[in-house]
C-alpha cells in the first residue's frame, strides 16, 4: 500500500521575532572531518533529529524556514538547564498575537559528530502549541538556520538520511542529472524563484521560501493585484499549526508548476488570505513557500555557504500529490487513555492428586496490561466526508475500520484518509460516554 502520511500539513514557518538580535555561536564537525552522516525520522514528511541540548537528549524538526532555534515550553523538563534566560515576544504565521517566549544565551548543542557553542535558544511558553500529539511521538522544537549555515546539507527523503559536509572541503555534483539553483537570503531563510502557471494565460514568476518545515507541496499568498488567486475548483482547509495560531486557506490546483527544467502538472496547491499571512508579506515581494511534499521528490542539497541549491529526480518523482479526502484531522488526546492487555503468558505446571496419586496438567494464566493512548478529532473540515457522517470535534476514536484505534500508529490511519475516491472509512467513537458509529466514504474535491 502506498504511503500517504508525509503528506499531513503542519507548518513550522518562519518567525518575526520583535526583540532585537542575539550573537550566536558557530556548530562545527567533531576533528575538522569532512562530513558526519545522520539518520532521520520522516514523520507526517518532516525531517525529526536527535539532539542534545546542555546534555539532554531531545528531538527537534530540522526546518529550513526557521530563522532561530526553537524549544517548545511544554517539553522543558527538570533535567533540562537553560542558561542565562530574557523574557521577549515573537509571532509567526497564524491569525492570533504575539506569544510570550524566554531567549536564553550560552547553550550546548551536540548532533551526532556536530557541536555547538554559545548557541541561543528560543523557548516558547504556549503549552497549547504542541506538536507531540500531532505527530504521534515527542518533538521539542525546531532548528534551521542555525544548523544549515554552517554545512552544506545532502537530504535524502528515500533513505530518511543527512550528510552534513565541510564546506570548505564539499565539491559541487558532476552529474548532469542534478540542476542547480540559485540562492537568496532574507533573515537568514532561503528564496528561490519558480514559475507558477494557474492557468494557460496566467503565469506568475513567484519568490518563495525553502521550508522543509512545512509539509505541503506549495503555498501561494493570494494577491487581488497581481491576479494570484486560484482560478479552478477550491474549498477552505486547514492547512497547518503557526505559532500565532491555526493556519487556513484554500485548497486547489494550478495547471504547473516549473522549477528549472522540472514541470509538474496539475499540482495541489493551498492559497494562503492575508490574514494568515501578514508576517510573512513584511518580506517584499514573497509568494509563498517551497513544502516538503514536493522537495521530497527529489536528492536534495542545500548550500547555504555558497547560496545554492542542487536538485536531482528520486523515484517518487511523479507521484500523485494527493490531500486529505476524509476532511478530518486526528491528534493524541492529552488525557484519554484505555487500559488494554498487552501480553498473556500460559504456564503449564504439574500438581499431585491425591486420590490415586496421578499427576494432573494444571494451567496458570498471568496478564500484563497497560494504558494505551486514544486519538480524537482536534479538526473537520465543513463539508467534507466526516462532517457530512456526522463526526465532531472532540470526538474519541475508539475503532477503525473494525480494529482498535489504539493498535494504529497515528499515521497509519491518517495514511487511510489520503486513500482512493470511493474508499469506505467505518469508526466508532466516544462522544461524552456514549458510543457512535460513522461510516463515510473518501471524495475528490479538487
Amino acid at each position: 500500500m502506498r504511503s500517504y502520511l508525509r503528506h499531513i500539513s503542519f507548518s513550522l514557518l518562519a518567525l518575526l521575532f520583535l526583540t532585537s538580535s542575539y550573537s550566536q555561536g558557530s556548530m562545527l564537525l567533531l576533528k575538522e572531518r569532512k562530513k558526519q552522516k545522520l539518520s532521520f525520522e520522516n514523520i507526517n514528511n518532516l525531517i525529526v533529529i536527535p539532539i542534545r541540548l546542555n546534555g539532554k537528549e531531545l528531538s527537534f524538526i530540522l526546518d529550513s524556514g526557521a530563522r532561530k532555534t526553537i524549544l517548545f515550553g511544554s517539553s522543558i523538563s527538570d533535567s533540562l538547564v537553560l542558561n542565562n534566560r530574557i523574557r521577549i515576544k515573537i509571532r509567526g504565521l497564524g491569525e492570533g498575537e504575539p506569544i510570550d517566549a524566554i531567549v536564553s544565551k550560552n547553550n550546548r548543542i551536540n548532533i551526532k559528530g556536530i557541536y555547538g557553542y554559545k548557541q541561543t535558544v528560543y523557548v516558547i511558553l504556549n503549552d497549547n502549541f504542541d506538536l507531540s500529539l500531532k505527530m504521534g511521538r515527542p518533538i521539542h522544537g525546531i532548528i534551521g538556520n542555525e544548523l544549515l549555515k554552517n554545512f552544506v546539507t545532502s537530504i535524502n527523503y528515500q533513505k530518511s538520511q543527512l550528510v552534513f559536509y565541510n564546506p570548505d572541503k564539499f565539491k559541487p555534483p558532476q552529474s548532469k542529472k542534478y540542476q542547480s539553483f540559485p540562492l537568496s537570503f532574507h533573515h537568514d531563510k532561503p528564496y528561490i524563484v519558480a514559475e507558477s502557471h494557474l492557468s494557460d494565460s496566467l503565469v506568475f514568476k513567484t519568490k518563495l521560501l525553502l521550508d522543509t518545515g512545512c509539509s505541503d507541496a506549495l503555498w501561494l499568498f493570494e494577491n487581488n493585484a497581481t491576479g494570484l488567486v486560484t482560478q479552478n475548483t477550491f474549498f477552505k482547509d486547514y492547512l497547518g499549526e503557526g505559532l500565532s495560531g491555526s493556519i487556513e486557506g484554500k485548497r486547489s490546483r494550478i495547471k504547473s508548476f516549473k522549477l528549472g527544467g522540472y514541470t509538474f502538472n496539475n499540482m495541489t496547491t493551498a492559497f494562503l488570505d492575508s490574514a494568515s499571512t501578514i508576517q510573512a508579506r513584511f518580506l517584499k515581494n514573497r509568494d509563498g513557500s517551497i513544502g516538503s511534499r514536493l522537495l521530497e521528490r527529489f536528492y536534495v542539497i542545500l548550500d547555504y555557504p555558497n547560496k545554492t541549491l542542487y536538485l536531482k529526480k528520486a523515484k517518487s518523482f511523479k507521484k500523485d500529490f494527493r490531500y486529505n479526502r476524509a476532511g478530518l484531522g486526528l491528534a493524541y488526546h492529552k488525557d484519554a487513555k484505555v487500559l488494554q492487555v498487552t501480553n498473556k503468558q500460559t504456564n503449564k505446571i504439574k500438581v499431585s492428586v491425591h486420590a490415586d496419586g496421578r499427576l494432573k496438567n494444571l494451567f496458570e494464566i498471568a496478564y500484563q496490561y497497560e494504558l494505551k493512548p486514544l486519538f480524537y478529532a482536534y479538526y473537520i473540515r465543513p463539508d467534507s466526508p466526516a462532517y457530512s457522517a456526522g463526526v465532531k470535534v472532540g470526538d474519541i476514536i475508539k475503532t477503525v475500520n473494525g480494529r482498535a484505534a489504539y493498535t494504529y500508529k497515528l499515521r497509519e490511519i491518517i495514511n487511510l484518509f489520503y486513500g482512493e475516491k470511493g474508499e469506505i472509512i467505518k469508526m466508532t467513537i466516544d462522544r461524552n460516554g456514549a458510543p457512535f458509529y460513522f461510516e463515510f466514504s473518501l471524495e475528490k474535491l479538487i
